[in-house]
Parts: C-alpha cells; structure tokens; sequence
C-alpha cells in the first residue's frame, strides 16, 4: 500500500464544509438520527500518545449557518434529529444508547460514509447564548425580555480508526502529491 502524505493548507475550502450525523438506537430499539447538514471541524488536529494505550482523536463538528438564509430571514438552526416512529415517550425504553455510528459526506446532502470506529462514543450539544433585559426591581427573568443570541449546535466523536480519509475530518488539511 502506497504512503499518504498529508500537509497543512494555507486557507479554507469549500469542501472543508461537511454534512456529519450520527445513527443510534434508544433502548426500545427506536432509531434516533442526528445530523449537521453543513458543518465544521475548527479543533486542533490532536493526537495524544500514551504507552499500552490506543489512540483516540476527539473530533468536534459545529453546525454552519448560510449567509444567503440569514440575509434572508429564513435560517434556522442548522441541526435536525429524528426520532423514528414518531416523537419520544415518557417512558424508559426511549433512553438513547450511547453506541450508534458516525457518517460523514458532502455539506447540505444526507452523510451516507462511515466515519470510524469510535472509543468513548460521542456527545452532541446545542450550546445556547441567551441575553436577558433586566429592569430595576426585577426578581429573576422576565417573559419577553429575553432575546436567544446564538446556538451552536456541536456532534463530537472520539476516532480510535478511521474508516475515511484524513482530509474529510479536518479543514485545511491536503494530500502531497
């Protein structure tokens, strides 16, 4: 098998753009599907070496808005999760797993390659920033007197294989030729 050689690029492609998801079960056996349509790995190509021990990558993925869609009033925050035969339960057989499958593919299309084999699992987090507007002899918050700032919606994976190239995993990343 021929080496690969990897190098840094100097700016972001477009291409550094990806669609990640992950597909797992709840324990009724329920599937649950999350996924960033257009995303971003801004983390430090990191790898931590210890003797007797694997190697894991923690890669982070954060969901990109469209200029276009905010210009235009009609963005929304840029994740979705499925919840196959309808929406949750109140009940314990909708406890989400934590084994479930990471892909990846082009950004704004459905993710179809599988990403790696993970250790650890992963997480997903929609991080929210809310401003409260708070008047003199207010008690706490007040309905309508807070404004939603930003999401940032992030699907982490922890690699220990992987199953596609380096370059779909982190921007400004090239083969040498």
């Amino acid at each position: 098998m021929a080496a690969t050689q990897y190098t840094g690029a100097m700016a972001l492609a477009s291409t550094d753009y990806k669609a990640v998801k992950w597909i797992g079960k709840t324990k009724g056996g329920q599937a649950v599907t999350i996924e960033l349509l257009r995303a971003i790995n801004k983390g430090n190509l990191e790898w931590t070496f210890a003797e007797k021990d694997d190697t894991t990558a923690e890669i982070e993925f954060e969901g990109v808005y469209q200029d276009s869609e905010l210009v235009a009033g009609t963005a929304k925050e840029p994740w979705t999760i499925l919840l196959a035969d309808g929406a949750a339960s109140n009940n314990a057989g909708e406890i989400l797993l934590g084994t479930g499958a990471f892909y990846i593919g082009a950004a704004g299309t459905s993710p179809t390659t599988r990403v790696a084999l993970t250790r650890g699992g992963g997480s997903f987090v929609v991080e929210r920033e809310f401003r409260e507007i708070n008047a003199d002899g207010d008690p706490g918050a007040v309905e309508g007197r807070i404004n939603k700032e930003s999401a940032r919606p992030k699907l982490k994976l922890k690699a220990l294989q992987w199953l596609t190239n380096m370059t779909d995993l982190y921007p400004c990343l090239e083969t040498v030729s």
